[in-house]
């Protein structure tokens, strides 16, 4: 485990990386947020107790979203490397349970996104009134 500092509007994790850290938000405010066709859009502010990039280390998938430091920032790295061996030793019979939860997950990410698009349109059509 490393612990690791961040200014604001410092980037802590990159959306699309291949990178499978675990980061323990320990101190601040991060920002998570996704690209769209429209440009960036915010997920979520997280404070502590959090933990940021799971996705991407229980699935090795690229990074779903950006995490940037708000404020100054403290998290915990725990390297993929470091656990893959206890992660291996998870019986099989839990595995598709986390594949189920994660699938969920993203598709929730997806769908807060399109909503989020879909308010935004709404608003431009009622100022346009």
């Amino acid at each position: 485990m490393k612990r690791k500092t961040f200014k604001p509007g410092e980037i802590i994790i990159q959306e699309g990386e291949m990178d499978r850290d675990l980061y323990v938000l320990n101190d601040g405010v991060v920002e998570i947020s996704t690209r769209e066709e429209n440009g960036a859009v915010v997920l979520n502010k997280i404070e502590p107790p959090q933990i940021i990039g799971e996705l991407s280390f229980l699935t090795g998938l690229p990074r779903t979203a950006t995490a940037r430091a708000k404020t100054d920032t403290e998290v915990y790295i725990f390297k993929y490397e470091n656990l893959e061996n206890q992660i291996a030793e998870m019986p099989k019979s839990i595995r598709p349970i986390m594949n189920t939860l994660i699938s969920r997950v993203r598709a929730q990410d997806k769908r807060i996104v399109q909503l989020e698009e879909e308010i935004l349109a709404l608003k431009s059509k009622m100022q346009d009134l």
